[in-house]
């Protein structure tokens, strides 16, 4: 049978995906909850790819999880007396025939601290680290209190962390219209499911595990929870709260912050320091308080550990070389965008992988398929995966591919990762025709985005990685190049994140009418996948590395710091500007395209690449976090999901120790001087690729 060239296994992976089908599969998974551990859900993916041509098999970890058993808020009046409960649910909408509180977990976090605490209630505006700090500053303190905060800004674990940090006993989160740009009530939008703007009762719920610190299975950091009784476990608290916290909706959250009106500072009070304190529901003064009324917050859940099953499929290849691609299975309630629009996407993608297998494509290297389990506590199957196979990951994947949503809303592609990935990306997003500009591609709309923000044409680059998916092990971890995509920009309707209204019927009428933004997400990843795994030669660029680097620096330099030396870091950047430009140079003009066997010259080449990642990682690890490893990028101590450039020069500069920021920026040139004399060291022979080809 005639093997099929990889030039058409790249035309058939884009013309394979269908409307209907993932239509389909967005009906039916998001028809109610899986939540961690659904065997049976995991067992229907499983024998879907099966039924694709794709070997597949579950994988168990035994992790800690929790569940609610009972909530409960109240603001009483000063006598002690009831004077408002919350309702902690979500209206069901005749509309939304998915919307019922059934159909869903309580008001209620992962991995949230049991407890009851009754106390004054202080406004901490979106509870960031600054936030607390700014009213220390103003002689405010929280300790002893029930704080309430918006969301938005940092990851909702880390307004936990930064509450407890300054000694409150509770924490209330709820979503204020001020987060949701112009699709508002105010601004004459209809709220769900009559319009786009967010429906008053809708209620965000997630895990507040600390995972700018570490992520999985917070039992057994840096190694796997694998079944049985001989898995060490060891105590949480690292990673998880200690405090009781809650999540409410903004029409739940009215009466407390009213109780708030004339009590302490207001925002007009801090200056500019407080333009963003005063949120956008009326009648509400936005005051810190303390209230004079007294608050109840009761969280009860139970703690044990608990099987879940991650989705393994795979398509050998020409060698032992690795790409994975991955999604994650579990929700908090249907999550018709969250996981379900990706993995309605990556199920389209199997299909197409096993119709170009059936068709005689056999990839160069293996592809790894992964439906996670448990990423909404943490990340944790994907975590626990990653620790128990790193030798193996280390010896032979060479890049990770993420997709937890194919779109949340947003019209324009959102791209985050390892600037290895940058050129791949820009290229494949060139042949994927756009969801919403007929005519043009995913990568003119992106480029559009670009002028649209900055008013410059250069080709539009990669988001610094932070956290909160399933990429976080692979790439902070272990220094696998990974990449994140959604269709996050530009929306036109509020998202209701981990919400009942997170359905079929909200991604149909408002997310993605016709689903263009699921069918493009399937293509362009596909893609990605077919040429990461098809060709000899890696598609990555050094130099697009170098020139993040060379941006970052920039950037750094222009805060001016009194004190900090940045000539090492500045020598060692130029080294692999010189070295990533002309190693690129000499690799990417052999003519590899049409070599289908097994060459040690190209492997040599592969790895030099995959090296350089690797060598960014510092054994001991990031200051405070030993779980985090790379120099370059992290998430955010206190921002979780964004992620930061030199994470341990900045958080030595946040903390004022520009000496300790000098000894990091030491370390870190010394990293991309050791990541430069890779190149020589492998030993790759351009001539005997040429030879051999």
């Amino acid at each position: 049978m005639r093997i099929l060239r990889q030039a058409d296994a790249e035309r058939l992976i884009v013309e394979i995906p269908e409307i209907e089908r993932l239509r389909s599969c967005s009906k039916l998974y998001s028809a109610k909850p899986h939540l961690a551990g659904d065997l049976q859900h995991a067992e229907r993916i499983r024998d879907l790819w099966r039924s694709y041509g794709i070997p597949t098999e579950l994988v168990r970890y035994d992790v800690l999880q929790n569940f609610p058993r009972h909530s409960a808020l109240s603001l009483h009046y000063q006598d002690g007396s009831i004077k408002f409960n919350a309702s902690l649910i979500e209206e069901e909408v005749s509309e939304d025939p998915t919307s019922s509180p059934q159909n869903g977990l309580p008001a209620f976090f992962g991995f949230g601290a049991n407890g009851t605490a009754y106390a004054e209630l202080v406004y901490v505006n979106f509870g960031t680290l600054a936030d607390f700090q700014l009213l220390e500053s103003k002689g405010v303190s929280v300790k002893g209190k029930i704080v309430i905060c918006k969301y938005s800004k940092v990851f909702r674990g880390l307004k936990v962390r930064a509450a407890e940090k300054l000694g409150a006993v509770g924490v209330i989160i709820y979503s204020d219209p001020q987060e949701d740009g112009k699709y508002t009530a105010k601004n004459g939008f209809k709220s769900y499911p009559h319009g786009p703007a967010r429906h008053p009762k809708s209620i965000q719920r997630g895990s507040v595990d600390f995972f700018s610190i570490s992520v999985g299975d917070p039992t057994t950091p840096g190694y796997p929870s694998l079944p049985g009784d001989a898995t060490e476990r060891r105590d949480p608290k690292h990673a998880i709260p200690s405090i009781p916290s809650l999540p409410i909706s903004f029409s739940d959250a009215i009466p407390f912050l009213k109780a708030l009106n004339g009590q302490g500072l207001s925002p007009s009070e801090f200056g500019e320091a407080g333009n963003d304190w005063k949120g956008a529901l009326d009648e509400i003064d936005y005051c810190i308080g303390p209230s004079k009324h007294k608050v109840t917050l009761q969280s009860d859940g139970d703690y044990s550990y608990s099987p879940t099953y991650d989705v393994i499929g795979t398509i050998e290849g020409l060698t032992n070389e690795t790409i994975i691609l991955g999604n994650h299975h579990d929700s908090w309630c249907c999550g018709a965008v969250d996981p379900v629009s990706g993995s309605a996407a990556m199920n389209e993608v199997a299909r197409g992988l096993g119709s170009l297998v059936q068709n005689s494509w056999k990839p160069y290297r293996k592809i790894v398929l992964a439906s996670w389990d448990n990423e909404e506590y943490g990340l944790v199957g994907s975590t626990e995966f990653g620790e128990h196979h790193v030798e193996w990951l280390t010896e032979n994947c060479f890049a990770y591919i993420n997709v937890d949503e194919a779109t949340n809303g947003g019209n324009i592609l959102g791209a985050y990762g390892s600037p290895f990935l940058t050129h791949v990306l820009r290229d494949s997003a060139s042949m994927i025709p756009s969801p919403i500009n007929e005519g043009k591609t995913v990568y003119d709309d992106w480029l559009h985005l670009r002028l649209e923000a900055s008013g410059s044409l250069e080709q539009p680059n990669l988001t610094v990685m932070g956290t909160g998916s399933d990429y976080t092990v692979f790439f902070h971890h272990l220094g696998i190049s990974s990449l994140d995509l959604v269709f996050n920009q530009k929306g036109t309707a509020v998202y209701p994140y981990h919400s009942n209204y997170d359905s079929y019927y909200w991604i149909d009428k408002f997310g993605d009418p016709g689903f263009k933004k699921h069918l493009a997400t399937a293509r362009l990843w596909g893609l990605l996948i077919v040429k990461l795994a098809g060709a000899p030669v890696l598609p990555f660029r050094g130099s697009d590395y170098a020139d993040a680097l060379k941006r970052h620096l920039w950037s750094l330099r222009s805060k001016g710091i009194f004190g900090l030396v940045l000539e090492s870091l500045e020598i060692s950047i130029s080294k692999f500007d010189e070295t990533m430009k002309a190693f690129d140079s000499s690799l990417h003009r052999t003519e590899l395209g049409t070599f289908r066997k097994p060459c040690s010259e190209a492997t040599e080449a592969n790895k030099i690449y995959m090296k350089i990642e690797r060598t960014f990682l510092f054994e001991g690890g990031l200051p405070g976090r030993p779980w985090y490893k790379h120099l370059i990028f992290a998430p955010g101590l206190w921002a979780g999901y964004d992620g930061v450039v030199f994470p341990s020069v900045t958080e030595c500069l946040e903390n004022g120790d520009v000496q300790g920021a000098n000894a990091w920026i030491q370390k870190i040139a010394e990293v991309i001087h050791k990541a430069c004399s890779i190149v020589g060291k492998v030993g790759w022979n351009e001539d005997l690729l040429d030879s051999k080809n």
